[in-house]
């Protein structure tokens, strides 16, 4: 194994290098990933470009990935050599009162990428946020397990009764899970984009309804799909103050809304309170995932249930991150995803 290795080094925002340092020496309880695939979140983004600014720097970005075990920590015992598997970058303290109460995705005290990104050839992941793959998974549809994780919880929130009709606002790669969880939670779902080759896309991956909301009345449509009962639940993708406005008169009687997509800038809602009364509405969100949520977002990956691959378009090596990050920016494509060292 070679002693140094590739990082995409971001030593401001706005500015990102390729460098070359030491790879990691191992703790006891750790393991040593060579980085297959890393996805682009928009997360990534707002931190790169200063939006996020709570994040600090320097740093190396990147927290969706896939890869294989490089090296391991002497008292690492259920990993081998060579393994296939994906890392949970956000290690929980364990001993807080969100983590003793299955809320880890809001532990008190996480330490996040505290062991590097996925956009660099190595990273240092304690045993504990390694999940192992099974033989002949696809390392680019496994690098998605992280976003998805955080979609499983979004939508296990919704409470969705199989035959129940959602809302997927936003077409995206994170509406498109969305999308294809709550159908595998039963539900049926109704897509809502102003790109129609997004809105192709849901169909291909099993929408049962789209409609552009360019091109018809959503309200309408809603009231004539749903014959005038409106929808079970709704999920809002995009970071849209408006459109959360938009989206809580089209629920139904007891109807559940999630604001899963963080709005920046920062805005507000103004909403009539009597409207979330006399409907019986839940309005809630959801952000990042616990390890059961983890888990069973990688078991929809490898069972099939749920389609990531397909959502890539564009793949990019390790040294055109940069470029990666522009597509995102500016909202080209669906997926952005980096080959650091591919399936090799």
């Amino acid at each position: 194994m070679a002693e140094t290795m590739r990082v995409m080094w971001c030593e401001k925002p706005n500015e990102v290098e390729l460098r070359h340092q030491d790879i990691f020496e191992l703790g006891d309880e750790d393991v040593l990933i060579k980085v297959a695939y890393t996805g682009i979140c928009p997360w990534d983004v707002r931190a790169f470009t200063g939006l996020k600014q709570s994040v600090k720097f320097p740093r190396v970005l990147g927290h969706e990935s896939s890869g294989y075990v490089a090296a391991v920590g002497k008292n690492v015992k259920s990993f081998e050599i060579g393994q296939p598997v994906v890392p949970d970058y956000i290690v929980k303290c364990g001993v807080c009162k969100a983590c003793r109460t299955g809320r880890e995705n809001r532990c008190i005290n996480p330490k996040f990428m505290q062991f590097g990104g996925g956009f660099a050839d190595y990273v240092r992941i304690p045993q504990k946020n390694i999940y192992a793959l099974q033989p002949g998974t696809s390392m680019k549809a496994a690098a998605f397990t992280e976003p998805l994780a955080c979609v499983v919880r979004g939508q296990t929130g919704l409470n969705l009764y199989p035959g129940e009709v959602e809302l997927v606002v936003g077409a995206g790669p994170i509406g498109l899970m969305h999308m294809q969880v709550a159908r595998a939670f039963g539900a049926r779902v109704i897509v809502s984009d102003p790109i129609s080759e997004r809105l192709e896309k849901a169909k291909t991956l099993g929408a049962d309804w789209v409609i552009n909301p360019k091109e018809k009345n959503l309200d309408e449509y809603i009231k004539e799909t749903t014959y005038g009962w409106g929808v079970d639940a709704a999920v809002v993708t995009v970071g849209s103050a408006r459109v959360v406005e938009q989206t809580i008169p089209l629920l139904a009687p007891g109807g559940r809304l999630n604001i899963f997509a963080g709005i920046y800038p920062k805005d507000e809602i103004h909403v009539d309170p009597n409207v979330i009364h006399y409907g019986e509405f839940v309005i809630t969100g959801s952000a990042d995932s616990t390890p059961k949520d983890f888990y069973r977002a990688l078991n929809l990956i490898q069972t099939k249930q749920v389609n990531t691959e397909s959502l890539i378009s564009h793949l990019f090596p390790l040294e055109d991150l940069g470029q990666g990050f522009e597509v995102v920016k500016n909202r080209q494509g669906m997926k952005v995803m980096i080959e650091v060292n591919g399936e090799s």
